[in-house]
């Protein structure tokens, strides 16, 4: 019986050391702050990787990233320019960083323009944000309603 219990113990202490070792967890406690700050100020807290762009319409789906562009992140230094900050798997022979144009029309807005797009921001914390537009595309002389969804997480 005793060791019954001692086992029970253990599995259970167990169990709960791996669960606060998730890092998916937002309660171990390592989650970014981010009460007080503007939406843009967020954006400039540290670089972020483009961890998914999925294109999508009624009938079919598409994830948009290029296998070289997987390792890129991105570094909001001015409130006017991102750096694209290319890794190790490059999509050209010599490519470089690049620096991009983006823009809110305020601090606190809940659009951002960057990827010569404007976007809606859906969600928001330090750890990652989640962009959305609505666009028009024309297939074989129908025009259809088309949705990109960005996700960017924290590098």
């Amino acid at each position: 019986m005793i060791m019954k219990k001692t086992l029970l113990t253990l599995s259970a202490a167990a169990l709960l050391f791996i669960a606060g070792c998730d890092p998916d967890s937002k309660t171990n406690g390592n989650a970014i702050d981010i009460s007080g700050k503007t939406k843009q100020e967020v954006f400039m807290l540290h670089s972020w990787e483009l961890s998914s762009w999925l294109d999508s319409s009624s009938q079919d789906q598409v994830e948009n990233i290029e296998a070289c562009a997987k390792d890129d992140f991105y570094t909001f230094s001015t409130t006017s320019q991102f750096q694209v900050n290319r890794n190790t798997i490059k999509c050209n022979t010599g490519e470089t960083n690049d620096v991009l144009p983006w823009s809110m029309t305020n601090p606190n807005s809940t659009q951002v323009t960057m990827f010569t797009y404007t976007w809606d921001i859906t969600s928001m914390t330090g750890e990652q944000v989640v962009l959305r537009r609505k666009y028009f595309f024309n297939i074989g002389g129908t025009t259809v309603d088309m949705y990109s969804k960005v996700v960017l997480k924290k590098h």
